[in-house]
This record gives C-alpha cells, sequence and structure tokens, in this order.
C-alpha cells in the first residue's frame, strides 16, 4: 500500500545494503590507485564515481546508525535524504579532488626523481585548486543539484522498503510532538 508524505513509517535497516555497497567502491578506489594515470580522463570520471560512492557509503552508514529502525514520517525521510544528498554532492566533488591529487603524487612518487609523497601531493592539490577554481561556484552547484536528486531517490527507495506504522500511533496532523510508541 502506498504512503502519504504525512504517513509514519519504520526505517529499516540497511547495514546489508551499506556493505554491499562498500564493496564495489572499494574495488573502484583500488583500480583508481593502481592502474590509471592521474592526468587521464577515465581516471578523472573514476575518481568523481568513487568520490560519489565513498559519499553515500558514509552518508547510508551515518543515516543507519541515527535513524535505522526508528520511526518518521515519509516527508521527514524526504528531507533527510535532500539535505544529505546536497552535503554529499558537495563532498563527492571535493573527495574526487583529492584521489586526483593522491594519484599524481603517486605518479610523481614512481617518476626518474622519485619524490617524496607529502610534497607532490600538496603541489598536486595546489595545481588542481588553480585550475578548478574559476569553474568551482558550477562544480559546487552541480554536486548540490545532483546529490540532493540522489538523495531524494535513496529516501524514497528507504521509504518504499520501509513498513507503515498503523495511524493509531501516528501523530494527528496539525499536532506538534513525537510519534507514539506502540
Amino acid at each position: 500500500m502506498l504512503t502519504t508524505s504525512d504517513d509514519a513509517i519504520r526505517v529499516p535497516r540497511l547495514w546489508a545494503v551499506v556493505g554491499i555497497l562498500t564493496t564495489p567502491v572499494a574495488i573502484g578506489l583500488l583500480v583508481f590507485l593502481r592502474r590509471y594515470r592521474g592526468a587521464d580522463r577515465t581516471a578523472m570520471a573514476l575518481g568523481v564515481l568513487v568520490g560519489i560512492g565513498l559519499c553515500a557509503v558514509v552518508g547510508l552508514a551515518w543515516f543507519q546508525r541515527r535513524f535505522g529502525g526508528t520511526e518518521m514520517s515519509r516527508r521527514r525521510l524526504q528531507w533527510i535524504g535532500f539535505r544529505c544528498g546536497a552535503v554529499a554532492g558537495v563532498c563527492a566533488g571535493a573527495v574526487a579532488v583529492i584521489l586526483l591529487a593522491v594519484r599524481w603524487a603517486i605518479d610523481q612518487m614512481g617518476g626518474p626523481v622519485g619524490e617524496q609523497f607529502t610534497p607532490a601531493f600538496l603541489r598536486a592539490l595546489m595545481a588542481l585548486w588553480v585550475e578548478m577554481f574559476t569553474g568551482l561556484p558550477a562544480y559546487l552547484a552541480a554536486g548540490i543539484v545532483m546529490g540532493s536528486l540522489l538523495g531524494l531517490g535513496i529516501a524514497e527507495a528507504i521509504a518504499a522498503c520501509s513498513r507503515r506504522i498503523p495511524a493509531a500511533s501516528s501523530p494527528k496532523r496539525g499536532q506538534p510532538g513525537r510519534l507514539a510508541a506502540p
């Protein structure tokens, strides 16, 4: 049965989903760090995808720890998904830039000079910052929009898997307060 946005639902446990999502993210991270060069377009795309995956895993783990098994309205779940998705969208771009700087520093370590990791990482991070600074507002806006949409989609998927709480334990419309205990 479909629920409306004011109906109360019980959020399911999501640890299995977090574990399943962690596997491809870890594989993508290992492939990114071992296989691709920092300036490769495929490495840039994989860095963004791994950044999105890392932020999704951390976000879902936080959500599970904070809200798993609790009762809330569907509207509240959607709002949480929207807000957390916007934050994760910004975070994913930052993680992708850091991953590219790590990859470039690893490339520099294997070069003929054999530079140390920390100076190479900091130099790569500064170079990426200078290169991306002009497009930063567009990157942030795109991250917020895409993250918000993804967060809403994940919230809807969670709501679809949730059990509806009978109306007797739901708060009445227009009354402030928490949900009544079953």
